[in-house]
């Protein structure tokens, strides 16, 4: 039987792609229930959405004709469209995770009320669109015709691999530095608003959870390094392209969970009131089963026993103050 990494490849892509669509309907569900008005970065999210979801289609559907087993395992005839799949399947992937970055630079935008945070927001968002932009069209632009990228019989020049890699790392990176500073700019945008120190700690740090982004972004580029053209790249790259869906899907997450906030409020709510209804139930039946168990000699002994703390609790007059002379 041949060794496959395909089934790490389709649960992984399925399972993330599923994950972040759970939370993107959670977030537009919010935004509905609540009275709230839709925005850029939402529509922006949803497109993100959709572009990971014709990554991960393709990437599945690639490991069908061979990606996932090893190179020289693939028949002949399906070697073309396995990595035709898989190389149209990347650009869809850099876009997908591009355009969740921006989504959540957008929704900073909204929270920006000084000059500079929106010329800093809008440079990240030029600079970020700009560098994964090139390594979307680097994978079209590095073939001498373009088939050679996926017909490697083919006749024709390449660039050399480690030019590209070199530049996907340099992107990769570029991508995770960026989630790092979006995501300490929550702190700034919302530590002066008026609004109660817990609710803006827990919101801040809600916001900052891009930094996971950011982490996803570091692990997927120590993999790049597997998608050379010289070496067993179908077969090594279920990594890379696990965590390239990863990279989209945990910044979708985490940019969907501050928008969340409100309904955990609301349950938040709801679970104290009911616990008070509970206690208030609870002395109630407790007193009524009291009254309904209880003796006439019960309620004569709860009399005496009442009247006896009434007596004790008369204030005392000492002795003393009454046989002391007052001085004149």
């Amino acid at each position: 039987m041949d060794e496959s990494t395909a089934p790490k490849i389709v649960i992984g892509l399925s399972a993330i792609t599923t994950l972040s669509l759970i939370f993107i309907t959670l977030r537009f569900f919010c935004k509905a229930r609540y009275g709230k008005k839709l925005g850029w970065d939402d529509y922006i999210a949803l497109i993100s959405w959709f572009i990971l979801l014709v990554y991960s289609t393709l990437t599945i559907v690639s490991c069908k004709y061979g990606v996932g087993r090893h190179l020289a395992e693939i028949p002949p005839n399906d070697q073309p469209i396995a990595l035709e799949l898989l190389y149209i399947g990347r650009f869809f992937g850099i876009i997908a995770v591009t355009t969740s970055k921006t989504s959540f630079a957008v929704t900073l935008l909204r929270l920006a009320t000084k000059r500079w945070h929106r010329w800093a927001i809008w440079s990240i968002i030029a600079t970020l669109n700009t560098v994964m932009g090139l390594t979307a069209l680097f994978l079209f632009v590095q073939c001498t015709p373009v088939y050679k990228a996926w017909i490697i019989s083919a006749s024709g020049t390449c660039w050399d691999s480690h030019v590209t890699i070199s530049y996907s790392i340099f992107a990769g990176a570029y991508s995770a530095a960026m989630d790092f500073i979006l995501a300490l700019f929550p702190w700034c945008l919302i530590w002066n608003l008026q609004m109660n120190k817990k609710e803006k700690l827990g919101l801040a740090v809600a916001m900052s959870l891009g930094v996971l982004a950011g982490i996803t972004a570091v692990v997927k580029a120590t993999y790049l390094t597997g998608s050379s053209r010289n070496r067993d790249f179908t077969f090594t790259s279920a990594d890379l392209l696990v965590w390239s869906g990863s990279e989209t899907a945990v910044t979708l997450i985490a940019t969907s969970i501050p928008f969340l906030r409100l309904i955990f409020r609301e349950v938040s709510r709801k679970s104290q009131a009911s616990r008070k209804g509970q206690a208030d139930a609870y002395r109630r039946t407790h007193a009524t089963y009291q009254a309904e168990r209880d003796t006439p000699f019960d309620k004569e002994h709860r009399m005496l026993k009442q009247n006896e703390s009434s007596e004790k609790s008369y204030p005392r007059v000492s002795m003393e103050s009454e046989i002391t002379p007052h001085s004149t």
